[in-house]
């Protein structure tokens, strides 16, 4: 299966960890483009080119989950919310959703989550933390 891996960026190491056991089960997978955080984009590039890229990168992903027969979000805790993902996590679900791709979530969502009642309308198989579940 081909899988695009999405996520804040804040998860980078742990999509790039996902990537790599994903790959070991025989699935293509495509990640973010670069797999750093935002942070670190911006202390080695500059705030002027992160902003200047990051459509560039958004409009690239969302052509690989095109691609793709399914979508992986990385959603672990942040900022005390449990299954966390921010804005962008959410354009590339609407695009996965519009396309009518399979959607997996690594971990469950809970009702206080900002994204919770328009994950509830997604027909999305949550993996309870567990990439083997795929």
């Amino acid at each position: 299966m081909i899988i695009t891996i999405c996520g804040s960026a804040t998860f980078a190491e742990e999509m790039g960890k996902a990537a790599e056991h994903l790959k070991k089960k025989g699935h293509e997978i495509y990640v973010p483009d670069p797999l750093v955080t935002e942070e670190w984009y911006q202390k080695n590039n500059g705030r002027e080119n992160l902003l200047a890229m990051k459509p560039v990168w958004t409009k690239f992903h969302f052509k690989r989950i095109e691609s793709s027969d399914a979508i992986l979000i990385i959603n672990h805790e942040k900022k005390g919310i449990k299954g966390y993902f921010g804005s962008n996590t959410l354009m590339e679900l609407s695009v996965a959703i519009f396309l009518q791709k399979k959607i997996f979530l690594l971990n469950p969502i809970h009702e206080d989550h900002p994204h919770y009642e328009e994950l509830i309308a997604v027909d999305s198989v949550v993996l309870h933390g567990n990439l083997d579940n795929i």
